[in-house]
């Protein structure tokens, strides 16, 4: 089934889900998505393949969608790219989110977020002032290590000390912000204004409220913004309300599993699949002639 034999090109659809060792806690609800948006576009009158990342497929003038993140499976995508194919989310921004490099961007594009560093996990520099997150400097959350809170010298030295004793050579150092943790989901289309674009937010569960007042448009300006800054068009994401009401974007992450919204979010992910892969017997028939 893999190679697309005997399946209309322009309509046929591979989508690829996401490894399962980067699906920690969220296996069921990370495929749940992925088929969601299968059978809408399957309603929308594509073919669908849904596939592991170690699965060959045909990549020749392909429409792919995608929550796999590592390395050699993005690599047979760029090149994927280079052959006609429209893959969603991009190889370049799938690998925009890992860390080393979301902090590079969002500081050139001045996204609101918490003051970010990348230290070498063996160094021996002292803890910065602050309380920090200590967050492994490739990859988004793989297993509970990968993300520690440092609020001594002590604390700062044994994280160190953990990432380097499990090969990990960097780490990010992120500023503790207080404030109310919220968690927010967008499809970016970046031909349409952002207010026209689907977004929904809620507070995490588990996380004391302190109920400070904000305004949900500048939530969205600012998750946008960094979806933008990173190149995604499927994403989803954690943000501070401070007591100012300002937000502050702490992470993004290519394709994230919609929780609460998985039913609205598999439409409009669809919706927006279609418009981008509509045009593909435009460019088939370009590449023919």
């Amino acid at each position: 089934m893999a190679n697309g034999r005997g399946m209309n090109a322009a309509k046929t659809c591979w989508g690829i889900y996401r490894e399962l060792a980067h699906s920690p806690g969220r296996v069921d609800a990370d495929r749940a998505i992925l088929e969601s948006v299968g059978t809408a576009l399957r309603a929308r009158g594509f073919e669908v393949a849904l596939v592991t990342p170690d699965a060959e497929l045909d990549t020749h003038f392909a429409n792919i969608f995608v929550m796999c993140e590592c390395g050699p499976i993005l690599d047979r995508l760029s090149n994927a790219e280079k052959t006609g194919s429209i893959v969603v989310n991009s190889p370049d921004a799938i690998r925009n989110t890992y860390r080393h490099r979301m902090v590079e961007l969002f500081a050139r594009h001045k996204i609101p977020g918490p003051a970010s560093h990348v230290v070498a996990s063996n160094a021996s520099s002292s803890r910065p002032q602050a309380a920090v997150w200590i967050k492994r400097y490739d990859f988004h959350a793989t297993e509970a290590r990968d993300v520690m809170y440092a609020a001594s010298e002590e604390g700062w030295r044994e994280a160190l000390q953990g990432f380097a004793e499990r090969g990990i050579p960097f780490v990010i150092a992120q500023e503790h912000v207080p404030g109310d943790l919220i968690k927010f989901y967008g499809v970016r289309n970046a031909v349409t204004p952002v207010e026209a674009n689907w977004f929904e937010w809620f507070y995490h569960r588990d996380k004391g409220m302190l109920g400070y007042p904000f305004d949900v448009p500048a939530l969205r300006r600012a998750a946008f913004g960094a979806a933008a800054a990173l190149g995604l068009e499927i994403f989803g994401g954690d943000a501070i309300i401070q007591a100012n009401g300002d937000p502050a974007i702490i992470d993004i992450n290519a394709w994230p599993s919609y929780a609460l919204y998985r039913d609205s979010a598999a439409q409009a992910i669809a919706d927006h699949l279609t418009e981008r892969f509509q045009r593909r017997p435009h460019v088939v028939a370009a590449a023919r002639g």
